[in-house]
């Protein structure tokens, strides 16, 4: 037998091994190998990128637009009688329901406790009376909440007494028309001044 294969049996078993396994290998080994650290990372990535695409959008210091509208207690409830509304127009806070809604143009009535607690995120509700806007104030409507969708529910609410309600926690602005600029400027003054500012 010669002296090298001699050698190769007298080598210890997994002496290659341990040595492979020194330094930074072993210390990545030691938190569960590459793919353990790298599915650690893709969740560090991935939950900062939901706190990247959910933070407010800039808050104004300018006064707040609209009339401002005493409110009742900022709690959850079952049911719409425990709701705080006034007769003909929308409501801008107070008790809602637990659920909340997401930004968007909505072709029929929605939930007032929905959409109150997105008001208490820092949204802005646009409701319109059907009977008493003409399509084209719709169409303004739909144009400047598709500009602000993230912000913005617009949706119809036949009980309003007037013809256009722009709605923010605790604040309420009615319109005859469909303004656009005075629109954009209430939901960039008054979005997100709310208790539970930037939800989404």
């Amino acid at each position: 037998m010669t002296r090298e294969r001699r050698r190769r049996r007298g080598a210890r078993p997994g002496a290659s091994a341990a040595r492979a396994q020194t330094g930074w290998r072993a210390t990545l080994a030691s938190f569960g190998g590459f793919t353990v650290v790298g599915l650690v990372v893709f969740l560090v990535i991935a939950l900062g990128a939901v706190v990247w695409f959910s933070r407010p959008t800039s808050v104004s210091e300018a006064p707040l637009l609209g009339e401002t509208i005493t409110l009742g207690p900022a709690t959850h409830v079952a049911t719409v009688g425990e709701l705080q509304i006034t007769p003909g127009q929308p409501p801008v806070g107070g008790p809602h329901f637990p659920r909340w809604m997401a930004g968007g143009v909505y072709g029929e009535p929605v939930s007032d406790g929905l959409a109150v607690h997105s008001l208490e995120h820092g949204m802005i509700w646009i409701t319109y009376n059907p009977n008493r806007v003409q399509p084209a104030d719709i169409d303004v409507l739909k144009k400047v909440t598709d500009d602000h969708s993230r912000d913005v529910i617009l949706s119809p609410r036949p009980d309003n007494a007037m013809p256009i309600a722009l709605a923010s926690w605790g604040r309420l602005l009615t319109l005859e028309r469909a303004d656009r600029g005075q629109i954009t400027k209430f939901i960039e003054t008054n979005r997100d001044r709310s208790p539970e500012p930037g939800v989404r």
